[in-house]
C-alpha cells in the first residue's frame, strides 16, 4: 500500500490510499480510501496518525501474548546481598564451607536465604522449606532447598561459630590501630516452648527475664560495640547465674579478638568482688565500668545520698566521686532520672492501692512481688494491710541517684558515666533479637542446633546493625506522608520501617511469547533511602531476559536484546 496524490480538473490535489494487485499477470492499482485534500504538512499529520494507530495495534497484539502469573520478593534480598559482601559475611561463610569439600550444597546461599527470612517473616526452618523459599526471587537463592540441608547448614554454623565471630570482628579492622575498645556486655534469657531438660546441657529451667518460669531456656551473653555492632556471643545453660559468665567472657575477649586493651561495660547485675577481680586478673588484664546497687551500701547511705557533697555539672546533673575497695566510685544525680524513678514508684503504688481497696484480700496478693512486700505492712499477721509510708518516703529521698565503679584511671567522671549509659544499646540489641528477628522461642532440640540457630540470628543482627549505623550516619528521617504529626514525621528512619517497604519491591516474570522477562517494581521512599545509606545502586528495570539461553543477575546485554 502507498499514498497517491491525484488532481481534479480544477487543479486541487487529493490524497488516496492505494494498493497494488495483479490481474492476469499485470500490476494494477485500486483506491482503498480517500484521505482528503492535500495541504501544507498534511502528509506528516496523516503519517503520524497512522503510526499512532499502528503502535496501539502492535501493543494490543503484544498484550495478547503476555502473561504474569506470580511476583517474587526482591528488595530485602538486594540489601542483604550487599551487606553479606560489604560486611564480610560471604568471606567467613566461604571459609567455613571450605572445611567441608563434600558438603553437596552452597552454604552461603542457604544461610543467605534463612537470614533474609529473619527480616521478612521469621519462623521455623520448616516454613522456609515448605513455603517461603518459593516466594523469593529465585535467581538470588539456592534452588530446591531440602529441609535436611537447612538443618545441616545450622550444624556447620555451630561448628564454625568462633571463626565466624572472629572473621566478622576483624573485617575492615587494623590490628595495629585496635589499641583500646569499649565493649558492652549483658545477658538475657531465650525460652523454648518445652519443659524437657534431658536433650542436652543448654536447655534448663532458671531465672527467666521474660517471666516464663514454666519454660526451659538458655542464657545468652552478647558483646556489642558502642555503635551497636555485635562482635560475639556465648550461650550458657538456662540455670547459669549471670555473674559466673564474667571470667569466661573476659578470657575469650583476650584470646579470640587479640584486643590489647578493652574496657568492659556491664550493668548492676554483674557487680561483685569476684567479677571485678576476674576482669582485672593477670589473664584478662581488663578494665571495667560496672553499675552498682547503691541500696546494698547501707553503711554509706548518708554519704551517697547527701546532695551537698556533689558537684553540679549543669542545672540538671550533679556528680560525686569517691572510692570503693581501691577502685573509683562515681555517683550521679539527675533530674530526669529522679522524675522517672518517681513515676515508676507511683505506678506500683497505684496497683497496690487498687488491691487494698477490695473488700476481700489476702497476703498472697503481695508476696509474689518484692516491691509490693516493701510497700505493704501487715503481711505477717495478715490482719490489716496498709501502705508502708516510711518505706515510700525513704525511697523518695533516693530518686535520681545511680553509681558505677571503675578501674579506668585517665577518663573524667562524666566520660565514665557516658560510657556506662551506652548500655541502652545492648538492651536495644536484645529487643531486636527477640522482637524483629524472633530469635525466640527456640524450636531446636540439640545443643549444636541451638548454637547454630543463634549464630544465624547473630549474623542477621550483625547485618541489621550495619544498616542502622549507615542510616544514622546519613541522618535519614522517616518518610510518611500519611502522618500529619510533625514530631512523629521527624523520627529517624529505622531498619524495620525500611524493610517493610522493601518487601513490596518485587521481581516479576513477564512471559512474552516464548521468552521470559524479569522486571522489578519501583524503589522509592524509605526503601530508596536504605539503598542510598548502604551505597547500593538501583538495579535496571529489566533484571533478566530468558529466551534460548538463560541470563543471570542484572545482565543489561540480555535486556538490550529484547528492545
Amino acid at each position: 500500500m502507498f499514498i497517491k496524490v491525484t488532481k481534479n480538473s480544477s487543479g486541487q490535489s487529493y490524497y488516496h490510499l492505494v494498493e497494488s494487485y495483479r490481474d492476469k499477470g499485470k500490476v494494477k492499482h485500486r483506491t482503498l480510501l480517500s484521505l482528503g485534500k492535500s495541504g501544507e504538512d498534511r502528509l506528516d499529520e496523516l503519517t503520524a496518525a497512522i503510526a499512532k494507530h499502528k503502535e496501539i495495534f502492535d501493543t494490543v497484539q503484544l498484550a495478547k501474548n503476555i502473561s504474569v502469573e506470580n511476583t517474587y520478593i526482591l528488595g530485602p534480598l538486594l540489601v542483604l546481598e550487599r551487606l553479606f559482601e560489604k560486611g564480610g559475611v560471604n568471606a567467613v561463610l566461604e571459609g567455613a564451607a571450605g572445611g567441608h569439600p563434600k558438603l553437596g550444597f552452597n552454604l552461603r546461599n542457604l544461610i543467605f536465604t534463612m537470614a533474609v527470612m529473619r527480616f521478612i517473616r521469621p519462623g521455623s526452618k520448616l516454613k522456609v522449606y515448605e513455603e517461603w523459599q518459593k516466594k523469593l526471587y529465585p535467581e538470588m537463592i539456592e534452588k530446591d532447598i531440602g529441609l535436611h540441608q537447612l538443618y545441616r547448614a545450622l550444624d556447620i554454623l555451630a561448628l564454625h561459630k568462633e571463626g565466624i565471630e572472629k572473621g566478622l570482628y576483624w573485617h575492615g579492622r587494623d590490628l595495629l590501630n585496635s589499641i583500646v575498645d569499649v565493649i558492652l556486655y549483658d545477658l538475657t534469657t531465650l525460652r523454648f516452648e518445652s519443659t524437657r531438660t534431658d536433650l542436652g546441657k543448654l536447655r534448663q529451667f532458671g531465672y527467666s527475664k521474660e517471666r516464663r518460669s514454666d519454660c526451659t531456656q538458655v542464657v545468652l551473653g552478647l558483646l556489642v560495640t558502642p555503635d551497636g555492632v555485635p562482635i560475639g556471643f556465648e550461650v550458657y545453660p538456662g540455670n547459669t547465674f549471670e555473674g559466673k559468665t564474667i571470667s569466661d567472657i573476659a578470657n575469650k575477649l583476650r584470646e579470640k579478638y587479640y584486643i590489647r586493651r578493652f574496657i568492659f561495660v556491664g550493668d548492676r547485675g554483674l557487680f561483685s568482688k569476684k567479677n571485678l577481680d576476674d576482669l582485672r586478673s593477670k589473664d584478662a588484664q581488663g578494665e571495667f565500668i560496672v553499675g552498682i546497687k547503691l541500696g546494698v551500701f547501707k553503711e554509706r547511705h548518708n554519704e551517697f545520698y547527701d546532695i551537698n557533697r556533689y558537684t553540679w555539672i549543669n542545672g540538671d546533673v550533679a556528680c560525686y566521686e569517691t572510692t570503693h575497695e581501691g577502685d573509683r566510685c562515681i555517683i550521679t544525680w539527675s533530674r530526669a532520672r529522679a522524675e522517672r524513678d518517681r513515676k515508676a514508684r507511683e505506678e506500683i503504688l497505684d496497683k497496690i492501692r487498687k488491691k487494698l481497696s477490695r473488700k476481700k484480700i489476702t497476703a498472697k496478693e503481695f508476696i509474689t512481688n518484692k516491691t509490693y512486700q516493701r510497700y505493704v505492712v501487715g503481711l505477717e499477721d495478715q490482719k490489716k494491710f496498709e501502705l508502708n509510708e516510711k518505706a515510700i518516703t525513704e525511697d523518695a529521698t533516693r530518686d535520681g541517684y545511680f553509681g558505677v565503679v571503675t578501674n579506668v584511671a585517665e577518663m573524667k567522671a562524666q566520660e565514665i558515666v557516658e560510657n556506662y549509659k551506652t548500655l541502652w544499646i545492648i538492651e536495644d540489641a536484645f529487643g531486636e533479637l527477640k522482637g524483629n528477628l524472633r530469635a525466640r522461642p527456640i524450636f531446636h532440640w540439640t545443643d549444636k542446633r541451638i548454637v547454630g540457630h543463634l549464630t544465624l540470628c547473630f549474623i542477621a543482627y550483625y547485618c541489621e546493625a550495619l544498616m542502622t549505623k549507615a542510616l544514622r550516619e546519613k541522618g535519614f528521617i522517616l518518610e510518611s506522608p500519611a502522618i500529619d504529626d510533625e514530631i512523629i514525621k521527624s523520627r529517624p528512619l529505622t531498619v524495620v520501617e525500611s524493610m517493610r517497604e522493601l518487601q513490596e519491591v518485587r521481581a516479576i516474570p513477564v512471559n512474552v511469547r516464548s521468552s521470559t522477562i524479569w522486571v522489578r517494581t519501583d524503589i522509592s521512599g524509605n526503601a530508596y533511602k536504605l539503598f542510598s545509606a548502604i551505597g547500593l545502586k538501583i538495579p535496571p528495570k529489566v533484571l533478566q531476559f530468558n529466551k534460548n539461553q538463560k541470563c543471570s543477575g542484572t545482565n543489561e546485554k540480555c535486556a538490550r536484546n529484547l528492545m
